[in-house]
């Protein structure tokens, strides 16, 4: 959340923003991601499960992450180093207390 362990994915509607004019969005600080919604979608986090589980292969760790069962979630990914634990559907305002 912090960012100081991975990077944080950011998604706007634009690939590169007005803003951007005269910034690379590859040399940011985060990892920008665009849609027209800007929302998380299945591609976006596919991307970034497969980037991770490539990193902490190559740091020769293994690691567990909950998720909740949010339709951009994919369920079907063949990761090496990561376990996905889905939590039960309808419980998230429950187990999640910001939620």
């Amino acid at each position: 959340m912090l960012g100081d362990l991975e990077t944080p994915v950011v998604i706007g509607k634009a690939k590169k923003p007005r803003c951007f004019k005269n910034i690379d969005v590859r040399k940011l600080s985060v990892s920008w991601k665009s849609n027209k919604k800007a929302w998380m979608t299945t591609d976006i986090m596919s991307d970034w499960l497969v980037e991770l589980d490539h990193k902490i292969r190559k740091q020769k760790r293994k690691s567990i992450l909950f998720m909740h069962n949010a339709t951009s979630h994919p369920d079907d990914l063949n990761l090496k180093n990561i376990n996905l634990v889905f939590l039960p559907p309808n419980t998230t305002s429950m187990l999640q207390t910001l939620d």
